[in-house]
C-alpha cells in the first residue's frame, strides 16, 4: 500500500463557505417502488454559488464540498500535468442572487481510487433489490481506505463509497504546499472524521461520473 495519499480539506470556516444559488438544479430518480431512496440525485452544472466580488482564498469551498479556483491556479494544476481532474466553469452570483463577471473554475474529480477495501470497516449494510440504492457503514480503519490494486493512477481521485473526499498523492500535495495556496490542508487519510451519521449514502456513481469515465 502507497502511504503518501492524502485527501484536500478545507481551511476556510463552515460559515465563510459558498452556498449554492437557487438557480441550482437538482435532477433527481425515484425508486419505482421505494420512493424514499433516490435512485439518481445529481446537481446539474454549471455549479451556481453565492460568492464575493474577489475570492478570499486560493481554494474556495462550498457547503456541500465543492472546489472552485481561478483560471490561474486550474492552469497551474493543469501544467504540472496532474491526472484525474477537470475544470469546469462555475458561475457566481451576488447575495441577491445576480450573477457576476468573476472568472472562476470547479475543480472536478474525475480519477478513480477503487472500492474500499473490507479492512478499512466498510461494508455494505442495505440494498434496495429494485433501484440498487446503498447504504454503507463507516470506516474503522481510514488508514486502509487506499488499495492500490483498484486505483487507476490518477494524481487526484475519489475512493467509493466516500466521493465528497478528494484524494490526492504525495505529489499534488507537495506542490499545492510549495505553491502555498491558501483555503486548502493536506490531511493524512488516518485524520479523516468520524463518519457523523454512522453510515454513508453515496448515491449512484453515475451521479458522480460521466458516462465516458463509468
Amino acid at each position: 500500500m502507497m502511504k503518501n495519499i492524502y485527501w484536500l480539506s478545507s481551511s476556510v470556516r463552515f460559515e465563510d463557505q459558498l452556498r449554492y444559488a437557487s438557480a441550482m438544479t437538482l435532477e433527481t430518480e425515484l425508486c419505482s417502488h421505494r420512493p424514499e431512496h433516490a435512485a439518481r440525485s445529481r446537481w446539474i452544472r454549471p455549479l451556481k454559488v453565492i460568492g464575493p466580488i474577489r475570492p478570499m482564498t486560493d481554494f474556495e469551498w462550498t457547503v456541500y464540498g465543492d472546489v472552485i479556483v481561478s483560471r490561474s491556479v486550474a492552469e497551474s494544476l493543469r501544467n504540472v500535468g496532474f491526472s484525474g481532474m477537470q475544470c469546469l466553469p462555475a458561475e457566481l452570483h451576488t447575495s441577491t442572487e445576480t450573477p457576476f463577471g468573476r472568472e472562476s473554475l470547479e475543480l472536478r474529480i474525475n480519477g478513480w481510487g477503487g472500492n474500499a477495501p473490507a479492512d478499512s470497516g466498510i461494508h455494505e449494510v442495505e440494498r434496495c433489490s429494485y433501484c440498487e440504492h446503498k447504504v454503507f457503514s463507516g470506516y474503522s480503519h481510514p488508514e486502509r481506505l487506499f488499495d492500490i490494486g483498484g486505483w487507476d493512477g490518477s494524481d487526484m481521485f475519489l475512493i467509493w463509497p466516500l466521493p465528497r473526499y478528494i484524494m490526492v498523492t504525495g505529489r499534488v500535495r507537495n506542490f499545492i504546499l510549495d505553491s502555498k495556496y491558501t483555503g486548502v490542508c493536506l490531511r493524512k487519510l488516518e485524520e479523516l472524521p468520524h463518519v457523523v451519521a454512522g453510515t454513508l449514502t453515496p448515491g449512484n456513481l453515475r451521479d458522480w461520473f460521466d458516462e465516458d469515465r463509468l
